[in-house]
């Protein structure tokens, strides 16, 4: 069930049926909408859905609607009774952090923005955590004494890729997690420094970046600039993507050579927020932008609230935000050993090009037993099982999780960049998701089929990749993007079309950054697709010969196609699970919730909202299911 409201249009979002779990961070929902407020028993519903401990008390993140002032939105908040924390605007346009007063509570201050319309969305501020973990070519081989240990490295072939680059100190990667012992003695000489904050006034801001001596990073959960690791988790990752190598000390990073900035988002327990990620987003962004640093990947090695809380809005806005900079994302997939296709895990499963997910892999390249995998939703596998890396305090050790997969990939972008500086950040994208080797594990569990390999991706050739994305395997019937990863190592591999049955529609799919392409010559290729409304099975046969299903899980239809604002409309549907809450919305405001028959069955009226317009779409949305009616479009008279 969505935990926020929405007003305004945007970008279709992918739906698929959900269930959500422990670590699938951050938050899922959509819903989009007008002005006016839900009703009062669907407002019920949504508030008392919201479990203590899932999100932080008292706060709020806040989208206003493009144009509005800050003496408007200042003044909507004033009349809830918030303030503003923290602006996000420099990432965001119109994105803030509110502060709530001590009388008022997280659901019903989300009732209250619902009803103005100058709010874009307001939704909790969602609670993060760490993703936990479990416990014959030329070659360049570091003299680091634990490097022998360190079975990942010649598993992937990193020894070829050195013999061509061992990195770059030019190069920049952020990782969000619980901070980075920058005194190691194996991570000191490529920890990232502010220089004018490092060599400046102490109690100063000497760069007037917004934050005073932040010599190192920030700490955005402790609101300091202090990222010194108190859990390990942090420190340990940033091993994997730089220990200095060669240097006759412990082990060895992808990266010999780079600058690890820290961003502490996680406190000492592992815990963190949607804020405290999004601000991390904000300050790589800024320095790379601003200041000049090149930030090329960050690392994102955590997992989300339990149970209620699915997709957000704010989170997806922050990382679509860091495509126009061009800094890739790489996302941890998560640990509860489940189909992301089925039941999403967030922020991996986020549909935006500049992220790669990524699973878990051993040392005999199967698939951790942990790792969760999807075809359409997890892009690539990485060592992951007992890797060997940084503690804080000068120590070591071996740690496995999907967090540990995912710093292999954010170093390996570094590395790639450092092979060639000219490459774009799609371009880095593709090499490390085409370079990779076949793997059995992987092959029909993630979209490559792949396990990552250094010296593949530095040194790719003929490496074909096709993979469709969207819609996941089970979804609702809406009208949305199909989207296929059509890839020859760092280049697109041209125009593609499918045919879907029943009905036998075939569609051409552009990459073009145009409709429903999101970035131009990226070889992400995309359509929009309407299916017929009702439950079944689509199956997708696309120009190479590569097939693919979609199960349509439910769809309401109207007992009329035109009506005015304001006017009661009837709906029906089924496939929904017996007695079911179900929420009603329509593109995509809430206007009602029912619950499904015993039999799963919906039958209910619901008031046509201000501003509907033809074209607009009735949205069904629910605990397990999702859906749109194709034919649910109006003419306002």
């Amino acid at each position: 069930m969505s935990q926020f409201f929405r007003s305004g249009s945007g970008r279709q979002r992918r739906f698929a049926a959900v269930a959500l779990v422990p670590l699938t961070v951050l938050a899922v929902g959509l819903s989009s909408g007008g002005a006016s407020v839900a009703s009062s028993t669907s407002s019920q519903s949504t508030a008392s859905s919201l479990p203590a401990g899932s999100y932080v008390p008292g706060q709020l993140l806040v989208r206003f609607a493009s144009g509005t002032t800050a003496k408007s939105s200042a003044a909507v908040n004033a009349a809830i009774g918030a303030t503003t924390a923290r602006s996000f605007s420099s990432l965001v346009p119109d994105l803030q952090l509110v502060k709530l007063s001590p009388s008022m509570s997280v659901s019903r201050a989300m009732q209250l923005y619902a009803q103005q319309g100058s709010v874009q969305y307001a939704q909790p501020n969602w609670v993060s955590h760490i993703d936990g973990a479990e416990t014959q070519a030329i070659t360049k081989t570091p003299n680091d004494p634990r490097y022998g240990e360190q079975w990942d490295w010649p598993k992937i072939d990193a020894p070829t890729a050195w013999n061509k680059t061992t990195g770059s100190h030019k190069i920049v990667v952020m990782y969000i997690d619980t901070g980075m012992d920058y005194n190691h003695g194996d991570l000191a000489a490529n920890a990232w420094q502010n220089t004018a904050e490092c060599k400046g006034k102490k109690g100063k801001d000497d760069d007037k970046n917004g934050y005073v001596d932040d010599c190192y990073g920030i700490d955005t959960i402790n609101n300091d600039t202090d990222p010194m690791d108190d859990n390990s988790h942090g420190t340990h990752t940033a091993g994997t993507i730089g220990a200095v190598g060669n240097n006759k000390i412990g082990v060895t990073g992808m990266n010999w050579d780079v600058q690890l900035m820290p961003c502490k988002s996680h406190d000492s327990s592992g815990s963190g927020s949607v804020s405290s990620i999004i601000e991390c987003f904000a300050y790589a962004n800024m320095e790379k932008t601003k200041y000049g640093y090149d930030v090329a990947a960050t690392n994102n090695s955590y997992g989300g609230c339990p149970e209620a809380c699915d997709y957000n809005p704010a989170t997806y806005d922050a990382i679509a935000a860091l495509i126009k900079p061009g800094i890739i994302m790489a996302f941890a997939a998560g640990n509860a050993g489940r189909d992301n296709d089925i039941r999403p895990n967030y922020p991996s499963n986020y549909d935006l090009p500049n992220i790669i997910a990524v699973a878990a892999t051993d040392s005999n390249d199967g698939l951790a037993g942990f790792s969760q995998y999807g075809l359409r939703s997890v892009d690539v596998g990485a060592p992951g099982v007992s890797v060997l890396s940084t503690f804080p305090d000068d120590t070591y050790g071996s740690i496995s999780g999907t967090s540990m997969a995912t710093p292999h990939v954010a170093g390996l972008a570094a590395l790639v960049h450092a092979s060639d500086s000219k490459l774009s950040w799609s371009a880095i994208r593709n090499l490390i998701i085409a370079g990779g080797d076949k793997v059995a594990s992987v092959d029909g569990k993630t979209v490559s089929g792949r396990r990552i390999n250094a010296a593949g991706s530095v040194d790719c050739s003929g490496q074909k990749v096709f993979g469709m994305l969207t819609p996941v395997a089970n979804t609702g019937a809406m009208t949305q993007s199909i989207t296929a990863l059509n890839i020859n190592c760092a280049k697109p591999a041209g125009d593609v079309s499918v045919t879907v049955n029943p009905g036998k529609k075939k569609i051409a799919l552009k990459d073009d950054g145009k409709g429903a392409d999101l970035v131009a010559k990226d070889g992400i290729y995309s359509a929009s697709w309407t299916p017929d409304c009702g439950s079944g099975d689509f199956k997708f046969t696309f120009s190479g010969g590569e097939k693919y299903s979609t199960h349509v899980a439910a769809c309401l239809k109207l007992d009329s196609k035109s009506g005015p604002a304001g006017a009661k409309v009837k709906v029906t549907g089924s496939g929904y699970g017996g007695s079911e809450v179900v929420d009603i919305f329509f593109d995509d405001e809430l206007v009602g919730t029912v619950n499904a028959d015993s039999k799963g069955k919906v039958s209910a009226k619901v008031t046509v909202p201000k501003g509907t317009k033809k074209g607009d779409h009735l949205f069904v949305g629910s605990g397990q299911t999702s859906g749109v009616s194709a034919g649910a479009t109006f003419t306002v008279k």
